[in-house]
């Protein structure tokens, strides 16, 4: 410890000695180490690639890729009855420094903010007349404690190809309660430099973070037009896709309808067979009736049983005939169940007037009714005449037209 001038103690002068570590990098909290016996020593300025460098120290096996860090200790003791108001640091680093004091950073000079590691590079190259210059910094005597302190500081290089790499320190304590004056003159700028950094990081926030608002609002954009391209073409391929069942669901719906058309055209066509069958079987049972009868009148008590059994046996066929039963199913079937509809809507009809509408549908003349009804031609013209009257039509209205128009 030596009085430099009145108020003033050096501490730590140029040219004192050093531990250093030079063969390879450390772990991060390597600051909190307190026994440093295996470590080199030598005396300030150490370094290598400077003229003015007393301690040469080792950069790595590459000097076109040497280690970006170097490490520094040294013990100082602050006596008990000390009284000092305050210390200053002069450091000398080629290019940035952060320093250490038992176990705790004190400042950095010449470093970015942040989380530091071995690899971390100084923000700027210190070249010419900077590799001389002595940066002084001032705190107050809070930062040592009575007794043993361990200054520790690492020197970062800003790129691996450095040519040179230099660290000395000065330290005094000062007794001049002035010094506190200009601690927290110094204190006051830091504080301002910190906070138009603090302002120009939160600008810088504010406009990275809008940044990536802006990119995610375009990725989300182009996600949003690429979604919006997928759901058309989805849409597209579900309407082609829909288009294709729909047209052969048509094509199929239609060629069931034709074959459902077609028997049902079938089965009216054998309706119509059937209704045209059981008018003849009326006509033959009419001709039965007229053979039969004249049978009948030729019948005498000498008649040969032959003719007796042919008379019986046309009883017989007369008696159980269900042609009329026949011809008004299929008539119904045909003609959808006119012959019932026409009865609930004119009840008053007799099962003749039934059967004459029944044959009118059919578009069957006087002669032929008459004869499957077997009666007289001008009958039927009667009986035509009372079935106008139950279904209330005028003289002018054509009974024929009437029923073939109903349904």
């Amino acid at each position: 410890m030596t009085i430099i001038s009145y108020g003033q103690e050096s501490l730590i002068k140029n040219g004192d000695t050093w531990s250093y570590f030079d063969q390879g990098y450390l772990k991060n909290d390597w600051f909190l180490k307190k026994d440093f016996s295996t470590w080199k020593s030598g005396s300030t300025p150490i370094g290598y690639g400077d003229r003015i460098i007393i301690t040469k120290i080792n950069f790595g096996s590459n000097k076109k890729n040497k280690e970006i860090t170097k490490y520094f200790s040294k013990e100082i003791y602050i006596k008990e009855n000390a009284n000092y108001k305050g210390y200053e640091f002069k450091l000398r680093r080629d290019d940035g420094a952060i320093i250490y004091v038992n176990g705790k950073e004190l400042y950095r000079d010449n470093m970015p903010e942040g989380h530091i590691t071995s690899l971390t590079r100084s923000e700027n190259v210190v070249e010419g007349v900077n590799e001389d210059k002595f940066y002084t910094k001032l705190f107050d005597n809070s930062i040592f404690k009575k007794g043993k302190n361990i200054i520790s500081i690492e020197i970062h290089q800003c790129n691996a190809a450095s040519s040179d790499c230099i660290f000395s320190l000065e330290l005094i304590a000062h007794t001049d309660p002035n010094i506190l004056t200009k601690v927290i003159k110094e204190q006051l700028e830091t504080k301002n430099k910190l906070e138009a950094k603090i302002d120009v990081l939160n600008y810088k926030f504010l406009l990275k973070n809008s940044l990536t608002q802006l990119e995610i609002y375009k990725s989300t954009n182009q996600n949003l037009k690429f979604l919006f391209f997928f759901m058309c073409c989805l849409l597209v391929v579900v309407v082609a896709i829909g288009l294709i069942f729909y047209l052969r669901y048509k094509k199929n719906y239609i060629d069931i309808e034709n074959t459902v058309k077609e028997l049902k055209n079938e089965i009216l066509d054998k309706e119509k067979e059937m209704i045209s069958l059981s008018t003849q079987l009326l006509y033959y049972n009419q001709y039965l009736k007229e053979i039969k009868a004249d049978l009948s009148f030729a019948k005498t008590e000498n008649t040969n049983k032959t003719l007796k059994d042919t008379i019986k046996q046309i009883e017989y066929i007369l008696e159980n005939d269900n042609e009329w039963e026949l011809l008004k199913q299929h008539f119904n079937a045909v003609y959808a169940n006119f012959y019932d509809n026409l009865l609930i809507k004119f009840p008053t009809l007799t099962e003749t007037e039934l059967r004459h509408c029944m044959f009118i549908k059919l578009h069957m003349q006087t002669k032929e009714i008459a004869r499957i009804l077997n009666v007289d031609p001008r009958s039927v013209q009667t009986s035509r005449y009372r079935i106008k009257k139950k279904l209330a039509l005028n003289e002018e209205q054509d009974l024929r037209n009437y029923l073939i128009e109903l349904q």
